[in-house]
């Protein structure tokens, strides 16, 4: 039995200002609002993603990918890292590894739901020598928007009409343009109006372009796209409640307030990304004030956590002020209501990672 699914998202970043601001982001990030009427966190702010499809590991992929050029021998040319996820090492019955195919779902998804395709034109795939080590754009593939608009809604309405569309045009996926970022598994006992009982392994990707693209979101399942700043899209959450964000976006957020250049950003990715991830499945904490999310490093995470099912989660009779001083280690979550979600953290982050930055807005009731 399958206690969760696999999917992809892609943090989107494109540079917005020419020159690097005295203070601030010369960036911005792709945020979308998901429909009230989904049943996966309604109303939500989320990086574009979904769940992967049988059409994402399919063979066909092998003669597409056979055009940019790289001799198969299960990863096209991609870093190995030193430390993988368990999403990233499942074998299936297929010549495309779940390290391929997860790719190829993050950018499937980021064009179905946003219209931006992270594509090249067969002839122009980068060598091995600049694969990495350039910042994006996003490929000039001659496409003529209206007919990318129909290749959007195929798309959406069938993922093996991606492979199509590939061949069609001869465009590969840029797959090597994503850095792994960050691996989220959903808690076991979030309550159903959030998640409405469903559970992902999900792989963020990063990808930092030049510049920003054009886009037109799907509107069966968005209401609104939006490129902002990370402290801007942060600041909607925390004092405006114009927006939901999930923890794991603003923990993600949180970390890229320490990059505020987008060449700075896209180096440290591409740096890092060879340390590898662990998957980090939080693990929720009732207090007499709220509830703690915790994650691995904190001295209340359990050592063998668990990972299948549903469970009632631990109650401790103290605040949550109490439990962060009878604790040395922290790297957690407070979590008070929906627009009440702080990160607490004092442990160094592991595989070369960034720890997040503390939010300078925090709620009018916690000031």
């Amino acid at each position: 039995m399958n206690h969760w699914k696999e999917a992809a998202s892609v943090i989107l970043v494109a540079r917005y200002l020419t020159r690097p601001p005295a203070k601030g982001f010369d960036y911005k990030v792709l945020m979308l609002q998901r429909s009230s009427k989904t049943k996966f966190m309604p109303s939500a702010s989320v990086f574009p993603g979904g769940v992967l499809d049988k059409a994402d590991y399919s063979e066909e992929w092998l003669g597409i990918l056979k055009m940019a050029g790289t001799t198969y021998t299960g990863r096209h040319g991609l870093p190995t890292a030193c430390d993988k996820p368990p999403i990233l090492c499942l074998d299936r019955d297929s010549g495309i590894s779940n390290e391929i195919a997860l790719r190829i779902c993050a950018i499937r998804e980021t064009f179905e739901e946003s219209g931006i395709l992270l594509a090249r034109n067969a002839n122009t795939v980068p060598n091995e020598s600049n694969k990495y080590r350039t910042l994006n754009s996003i490929a000039d593939t001659g496409i003529d928007t209206a007919h990318l608009k129909d290749w959007q809604f195929k798309v959406d309405s069938d993922a093996h009409n991606f492979i199509d569309m590939c061949k069609e045009l001869h465009i590969i996926p840029d797959i090597w343009a994503l850095s792994e970022w960050a691996n989220w598994l959903t808690p076991t006992n979030v309550r159903d109006s959030v998640h409405s009982g469903r559970r992902y392994d999900t792989i963020f990707y990063i990808c930092c372009i030049d510049k920003i693209p054009d886009s037109s979101y799907c509107t069966r399942e968005m209401v609104s796209l939006k490129w902002s700043t990370p402290t801007e899209v942060l600041g909607m959450y925390y004092p405006d409640k114009a927006i939901w964000l999930a923890p794991p976006q603003i923990y993600e957020l949180s970390r890229m307030q320490n990059c505020t250049s987008v060449n700075s950003l896209h180096q440290f990715s591409v740096e890092r990304r060879k340390h590898g991830l662990d998957r980090w499945l939080p693990v929720r904490i009732n207090c007499t004030d709220g509830v703690l999310s915790v994650l691995p490093g904190d001295d209340l995470y359990p050592t063998y956590p668990y990972l299948e099912g549903k469970i009632e989660p631990t109650t401790l009779s103290i605040t949550m002020e109490e439990a962060k001083l009878n604790y040395k280690h922290l790297h957690r979550f407070e979590i008070r209501d929906f627009h009440d979600c702080v990160i607490i953290s004092n442990v160094s982050p592991k595989h070369g990672h960034l720890s997040p930055l503390k939010v300078d807005v925090v709620p009018a009731a916690r000031i």
